[in-house]
């Protein structure tokens, strides 16, 4: 098997209208899609797509976690903060990057993500 890339990050969510405000409105994401009557929506963030669902069949155990990459992490943690969003972990730093953890509506783990040398993906 020779796996390529990432197709999309998923998390299944307990509430899609709670979660479209989040990330569409909070984090201000375009919305890519919303189907199978509003329980799947699709934001498209290049070089990735994030997926979240709603309902018995998209529930999992254990949790997963998505880094969003970001121009400024102290700049997007102020903002974050502004908007009412706990920081779940202040803002790091390693060798090759900057990074802070919030979480969404439903605990789902999100990076805000800064590489020191500005690249993406």
């Amino acid at each position: 098997m020779n796996v390529l890339g990432i197709d999309f990050t998923f998390f299944a969510v307990s509430d899609m209208e709670k979660s479209l405000a989040f990330y569409r409105d909070t984090l201000d994401m375009p919305l890519a899609c919303l189907v199978y009557e509003g329980k799947w929506a699709e934001f498209e963030i290049n070089p990735g797509t994030l997926a979240l669902g709603e309902g018995d069949e998209f529930t999992q155990p254990g949790g997963g976690m998505v880094a969003l990459a970001v121009e400024n992490v102290e700049s997007a943690v102020e903002e974050l903060e502004q908007a009412g969003i706990p920081i779940v972990l202040p803002i790091g730093e390693s060798s090759v990057c900057y990074w802070a953890v919030i979480e969404d509506p439903d605990q789902n783990r999100i990076i805000i993500h800064q590489r020191k040398d500005q690249s993406v993906g």
